[in-house]
């Protein structure tokens, strides 16, 4: 089971599943062994019905604050990437692994017309943003070795 108290986890799942795309949430609590070494779990599985299967890390950003003021932040840590890249070797070439971007926005206190692109779920608007590891990593640039953050 996802992490569900996760309210990014809960509103992408939410998302896929408004899409019928069919999914599967992983259990966090249990580290997956490979070797001899723990392998981050993925968040989601995903099974669209078009192109590769999808290992999918969910990583909750804040979104634009009320004056647009606030960067969409992409960063993700070395583990991230890691683990991500390990799944995607592990269920070999019919998945692709895929970072999620979930962007976690409070309505704006007088609502835009429908369209916009938000989803709205708890109270909370959500948008999305996805890019393959393997093209993330292409273009990545460190943020900083203390925090592995890239």
């Amino acid at each position: 089971m996802a992490n569900r108290s996760n309210h990014y986890e809960a509103a992408f799942e939410a998302y896929i599943r408004a899409l019928r795309v069919p999914c599967v949430a992983i259990d966090e609590a249990k580290r997956a062994i490979s070797g001899e070494q723990g392998v981050k779990s993925p968040d989601f599985l995903l099974y669209p019905r078009r192109g590769p299967n999808l290992v999918v890390e969910v990583k909750g950003k804040q979104g634009k604050d009320a004056r647009g003021r606030r960067p969409w932040e992409n960063w993700v840590t070395t583990d991230d990437l890691d683990g991500l890249a390990r799944w995607q070797e592990m269920f070999g070439p019919g998945f692709r692994a895929l970072l999620a971007f979930v962007y976690a926005e409070l309505p704006p206190p007088f609502p835009l017309p429908p369209g916009d692109g938000a989803f709205e779920f708890r109270g909370r608007q959500y948008r999305f943003w996805a890019v393959e590891l393997d093209d993330y990593i292409r273009h990545l640039v460190s943020r900083g070795p203390a925090w592995k953050a890239v």
